[in-house]
C-alpha cells in the first residue's frame, strides 16, 4: 500500500462536429495547438516503458506499448495523479470501437473533456459506470477559456456545478487539475457511501489501519506462544519498575514518556 493518495483521470479532445460522437472523439490522435499546450501543464510527461510502477502510479496503464508510448502524471508530498489521455494512446484497426482507450477511461470518476467543437458537450457523452464527473473546457477568443463541471445527480451534494470560470490559457493546466483532483475525491467519497461502516480513509489512514492491525497480531502470536518466557505486559512493567526506581529527574522523564505512550495509543485506538 502505497503512503500517498492516487488518482487517475481522463482527458479527451473533441473535435468539429465530434460533439455526439464518442468513437470519433476517442479516435482523436491529436488536437489543437492550444489543446498541446493545455497537455504539457498538467504535469510531467514521462516514458512509461522506464516507469518503476513501484514509484510511479500507472493507474492501470500498459507500460509496454500497449496503452502508447508516454503519459503525462504529477505529484506532490501525498498523492500522486495519472492522465489517461485518449489521444497518447494508439488506434488499431482490429479495434474500430476503441474499447481499449474506453477500458480506462470509461472506468475513470472524472473525465476532463477539451471541448474544440463549439458546440455543448453533454455528460454522458462518453458511456462509462463509473464516469461521474467531467470537468469540460471551451476554448474562447484572447487566450482565455470556459471552465464548468458537469456531474451524475446523485453527486450533486459534493460536487458544485453552479459556478463557471473564466482562466487564461496559462492558468487553466493548474486550474483543471485542482478541480479533477477535488472532483476524485468527492467520488471516491460518494463511492464508499453505499457502506457507512467502511467510510472512504485516505492511504495514510489506511496504512496507520493496517500497522494497527499487524501488530495485534503479532502481539496475539507473542502471547499465545505454549514456551515459558516474559509477555509484552511483564516487560512493559519491568520497565516502568525499573524507571520507578531511579530519583530525581528520572522520574519526570518517566511521567513525560508515559504521557507521550498514552496520547499516540489513544490517537491510533481512536483512528
Amino acid at each position: 500500500m502505497p503512503p500517498y493518495d492516487t488518482h487517475k483521470i481522463g482527458v479527451v479532445f473533441v473535435g468539429a462536429g465530434q460533439v455526439n460522437n464518442e468513437v470519433a472523439i476517442l479516435s482523436n490522435e491529436y488536437g489543437s495547438n492550444r489543446y498541446a499546450h493545455f497537455l504539457t501543464g498538467l504535469g510531467k510527461l514521462i516514458h512509461l516503458k522506464d516507469c518503476d510502477p513501484d514509484q510511479i502510479f500507472l493507474g492501470g496503464l500498459d507500460q509496454y506499448g500497449d496503452d502508447g508510448e508516454f503519459t503525462y502524471c504529477w505529484h506532490d508530498d501525498i498523492m500522486q495523479a495519472i492522465f489517461h489521455i485518449a489521444t497518447l494512446m494508439p488506434n488499431r484497426e482490429s479495434d474500430k470501437g476503441c474499447c481499449n482507450k474506453k477500458r480506462h477511461i470509461g472506468n475513470d470518476f472524472v473525465v476532463v473533456v477539451y471541448n474544440d467543437s463549439s458546440e455543448e458537450y453533454k455528460l454522458g457523452t462518453i458511456k462509462g459506470q463509473f464516469n461521474f464527473v467531467e470537468v469540460v473546457i471551451k476554448p474562447l477568443d484572447y487566450d482565455s477559456n470556459l471552465v464548468t463541471l458537469q456531474c451524475r445527480k446523485d453527486l450533486e451534494g459534493l460536487v458544485d456545478t453552479s459556478v463557471a470560470k473564466i482562466v487564461s490559457d496559462r492558468n487553466l493546466p493548474l486550474l483543471v487539475r485542482q478541480m479533477a483532483l477535488h472532483a476524485n475525491m468527492a467520488s471516491l467519497v460518494h463511492q464508499y457511501r453505499a457502506n457507512p461502516s467502511d467510510a472512504y480513509a485516505s492511504k495514510w489512514l489506511a496504512r496507520l489501519r493496517h500497522i494497527k492491525r499487524i501488530r495485534t497480531r503479532a502481539q496475539e502470536e507473542i502471547q499465545s506462544r505454549p514456551t515459558p518466557g516474559i509477555s509484552l505486559t511483564q516487560s512493559h512493567a519491568s520497565m516502568l519498575k525499573n524507571v520507578h526506581q531511579q530519583g530525581g529527574s528520572g522520574q519526570s522523564d518517566s511521567g513525560q514518556r508515559k504521557r507521550l505512550v498514552s496520547t499516540v495509543d489513544d490517537f491510533t485506538d481512536f483512528v
